[in-house]
């Protein structure tokens, strides 16, 4: 009976959790109800990659850590092929700055995380802010996006 009563249990915590699922909510109630969601969270939800996340000491240590990322891992090899594509060679020695310069590409030798649970709170109370503007429709308007009349383009009257 014990048995039956844990499993039953678990089903149904198991449930509830699924239902105050982002995904959940967001199919749910759309993109205003999880815009809302995100925006009445009790919790910071820190990146779950930190290791004081794993730890659990995300919120009772202030320090900032710097961790660095394993050359296999697939982190490193996502952020290394970012900055490959976003490489433009052709854009070396612009600038005052850069005169003389003549560099053909660009090696990644190093990568760091930076974990700054104190920082990353402040992030987080900023994008709850913004998710609830979103959510009750008080994001300022930006011209030239209502409709194609407002655009000039080459086609459309310039």
């Amino acid at each position: 009976m014990q048995k039956m009563q844990r499993s039953v249990k678990a089903i149904t915590e198991q449930q509830e959790k699924d239902e105050s699922s982002g995904s959940h909510i967001n199919v749910t109630r759309g993109c205003q109800g999880y815009l809302r969601h995100l925006a009445t969270e009790k919790t910071v939800r820190y990146p779950s990659y930190w290791r004081c996340v794993r730890k659990g000491t995300a919120d009772t240590k202030p320090s900032v850590r710097r961790v660095q990322l394993d050359v296999q891992s697939s982190t490193y090899k996502e952020i290394e092929t970012l900055v490959q594509k976003t490489w433009a060679a052709d854009k070396v020695g612009e600038g005052r700055d850069a005169a003389g310069l003549t560099h053909h590409g660009i090696v990644v030798k190093k990568i760091w995380s930076v974990e700054n649970p104190v920082l990353y709170r402040k992030y987080d109370a900023k994008r709850k802010e913004i998710c609830l503007s979103a959510a009750d429709d008080r994001c300022p308007s930006v011209k030239g996006l209502l409709g194609e009349t407002d655009i000039l383009t080459h086609d459309h009257g310039m």
